[in-house]
């Protein structure tokens, strides 16, 4: 069976870095893999705009080197929403974190432009309790990123809270608000509450590669959907979420007990991945 993976992380300076993961997933059946940077700390840096540069050539060489391992990759860089609450920590403003957003994003269309980057992730809203000025300041975050991918035909992985109708409702009143096409807006990491409510609509939405998760989404029949890994490649936090390699371990037993069928499987991993990520197929 191949498999893609729909997001993940690499991180070749503490972690097993993408030649080890891609020769890997490769061995395990993959063709497939969507890439996204990590916030310049888990790469050691600090928070300054020169940081993020490093941060985005970071994910930009460990594409190519998934892409050496034979995988056809897509890579995204942004400004997650956690960075915001460690900028207001260190004591910057939401002036100047607004600013050093619009910058990280004038580099990340820089690199679009030359072919390096496919879209913007990961920008969203914090999933934990976290003061509501940063909340709103992570929204408005979010909301200049789906203008910057409207504007530049760019795809975008949302970080959100999983609030189900809610958190589905409202990105589809913001992506209406700021024009950008649906079918380029991903809802990463979802449980089945979003899920069921993102089927209904022209939004994208990336399963976690969770044997539960998979179980119930696969008996709802939900046909849209993405699987991911959201691999952050921390030796620290080993298999968080999952392994790229778990997808197919988990997925074949969930075609052995019948839950799912094989032709169905194939879909979500070859046509719907070629659709989202607009790829060749394998």
């Amino acid at each position: 069976m191949l498999y893609s993976d729909a997001h993940l992380h690499s991180n070749p300076i503490t972690g097993l870095g993408a030649e080890r993961i891609g020769k890997k997933m490769v061995e395990t059946g993959a063709w497939f893999a969507c890439l996204v940077s990590l916030p310049p700390y888990h790469y050691g840096y600090g928070l300054t705009l020169e940081d993020y540069r490093k941060t985005i050539e970071i994910v930009i060489r460990e594409a190519e080197r998934l892409r050496e391992t034979g995988l056809k990759v897509r890579v995204l860089a942004g400004f997650h929403p956690a960075e915001v609450d460690e900028h207001i920590r260190q004591g910057h403003t939401p002036e100047e974190v607004i600013d050093l957003a619009e910058k990280v994003f004038e580099i990340i269309v820089e690199k679009h432009r030359e072919g390096l980057i496919d879209g913007i992730g990961e920008v969203g809203r914090q999933h934990y309790s976290t003061a509501p000025d940063r909340l709103v300041l992570s929204e408005l975050i979010m909301m200049r990123a789906f203008e910057i991918a409207r504007d530049h035909d760019m795809i975008v992985h949302l970080h959100l809270e999983q609030g189900g109708y809610t958190t589905v409702k409202s990105i589809e009143r913001l992506t209406g608000f700021t024009g950008i096409k649906r079918d380029n807006v991903f809802l990463h990491h979802v449980t089945y509450n979003e899920a069921v409510h993102a089927e209904k609509t022209s939004i994208k939405y990336t399963v976690p590669a969770k044997y539960r998760t998979l179980k119930k989404v696969f008996s709802s029949n939900l046909s849209r959907l993405l699987i991911e890994s959201d691999f952050i490649d921390d030796p620290k936090r080993p298999g968080v979420s999952s392994y790229p390699w778990d997808i197919p371990k988990r997925v074949n037993k969930l075609i052995e007990e019948g839950i799912v069928s094989k032709d169905f499987v194939e879909k979500i991993f070859i046509d719907n991945t070629v659709k989202a990520y607009r790829v060749e197929p394998p």
